[in-house]
């Protein structure tokens, strides 16, 4: 019997879920196929299973050039080289969610399943794929009712096509589960990451990657509904199965230790939860960059903690990134008569001038609740920037009245458990701690001055 070629190597380890391991051997495929002569269909499959590792991996700009690469040289007219680069462009589409770059990711899908649709039966496995990938784009910009009609139309046909229990199957289940969080169906939701776990471990083994996404939307089910210690269990879980098969360093590892770490801070265990929110900050920034907006949640965790733990400084200069980063998010989310004056209170609190600061947020304020309105998210983010100007001018009653109001338009338009409120929340939690207790009083504002 002949030995495996590294690309069946690799499709062997990838189906294990030893992602690393798979990532290597199609490294030597792509080698061994481009010294060997091999045809463009062979090298455009092993693409197509290098750029998913990579994506697996969070390797994003090298799946990118991967996939990039082999669709441009894509010249074939036979159906099997078609299906083939359906595929590809699949992979490029999902790659490009995980950027936030959703307008190409659209293009590369509708583009696949367009090609899925001219070869393929209505209900074969691909032509679902495409359905649950289409649900994951419209999940991720935020439009849950289009991304309910994918989903539920991709686990249509992925009953009929693979079976119910697929773990293909059970993807789409986790991914209906994560829609039905973000709705507030607690109940519909652990229903379908309950599934979809068993599936996933009956099917893949319990030590197989896919298993760990289903514990940690499990294990936010749980947080949701009070049930502390199988949260902890979940999530311990996961990061000890990601650690092994994705790496130190992988982005969704981080998730999971972020998650573990906002379990110690409900818990008021603030010295266990330090070193899991530091660990995960820090992963997310050698993988998505330090001026990722994707870090404002960390970040303000992170503060949260050090706040409690008098590390005042550290605590203070990340409050100043968070701004920083909410800035960068706003710009990503379109320009307006706004963005002008909070990039000059933001240059003017770096220099600690924040009376100043406080008229020109004022200023973006009226504006923005003249352009999108008073109970618009882009006025509830100038009044959170209003809130820690205020503090910061001593002033904790006027930065807990900016807060609340923040608070109220987020609750009206955000699901619960959003990490937009959770932020606010800890803001609010951390005033009403200084408040009522003197020493913490004394660090922060100096005992000449009097706070109202």
């Amino acid at each position: 019997m002949p030995n495996p070629s590294a690309h069946d190597r690799g499709k062997a380890a990838y189906a294990a879920g030893r992602y690393l391991e798979a990532s290597d051997q199609y490294a030597i495929a792509v080698e061994e196929l481009s010294r060997g002569g091999a045809s463009f269909l062979e090298r455009l499959a092993c693409a197509a299973d290098q750029g998913r590792t990579l994506r697996r991996l969070g390797r994003y700009d090298n799946a990118e050039a991967a996939l990039k690469g082999a669709l441009e040289e894509f010249s074939e007219s036979g159906s099997e080289s078609k299906i083939s680069k359906a595929r590809a462009l699949e992979e490029l589409g999902l790659v490009y969610i995980e950027q936030a770059r959703f307008a190409e990711a659209e293009e590369a899908l509708v583009e696949s399943l367009s090609i899925r649709n001219s070869l393929l039966d209505e209900n074969h496995a691909d032509v679902a794929e495409s359905f649950n990938d289409l649900g994951l784009l419209a999940w991720s910009r935020g439009e849950d009712a289009r991304a309910l009609e994918f989903y539920l139309k991709a686990l249509n046909l992925r009953s009929r096509s693979v079976g119910e229990k697929h773990a293909s199957y059970a993807e789409t289940l986790d991914n209906l589960g994560a829609l039905y969080q973000r709705t507030d169906r607690l109940d519909d939701a652990e229903k379908a990451h309950a599934e979809a776990l068993s599936i996933r471990e009956l099917g893949l083994g319990a030590e197989h990657p896919e298993v760990g996404y289903s514990l940690v939307n499990l294990a936010e089910v749980n947080r949701r509904k009070n049930r502390p210690q199988k949260v902890q269990q979940l999530l311990e879980r996961a990061i000890e199965i990601w650690t092994k098969s994705l790496g130190e360093e992988h982005h969704h590892l981080a998730v999971a230790i972020n998650n573990l770490g906002g379990y110690y801070l409900e818990l008021e265990k603030f010295d266990q939860a330090a070193p899991l929110f530091e660990r995960a900050l820090s992963i997310l920034e050698n993988a998505l960059g330090a001026s990722n907006p994707a870090l404002i949640i960390h970040v303000y965790n992170l503060s949260t903690v050090y706040k409690v733990q008098r590390r005042v400084k550290e605590a203070l200069e990340l409050e100043e990134r968070v701004q920083a980063l909410i800035l960068k998010k706003l710009s990503k989310e379109g320009n307006s008569g706004t963005q002008n004056l909070l990039l000059h209170a933001h240059s003017l609190q770096v220099e600690n001038q924040y009376e100043k600061a406080h008229g020109y947020l004022l200023q973006a304020l009226e504006i923005a609740e003249a352009e999108f309105g008073k109970n618009s998210m882009r006025a509830a983010h100038i009044l959170d920037f209003l809130g820690t100007n205020s503090l910061k001018q001593k002033d904790a009653t006027q930065s807990e009245q900016y807060f609340a109001r923040s608070l109220v338009i987020k609750k009206n338009l955000l699901p619960a458990g959003h990490e937009d409120i959770a932020a606010t929340e800890q803001n609010l939690k951390f005033l009403a701690a200084l408040k009522g207790d003197k020493t913490a009083m004394g660090m922060f504002f100096p005992p000449d001055e009097s706070v109202n």
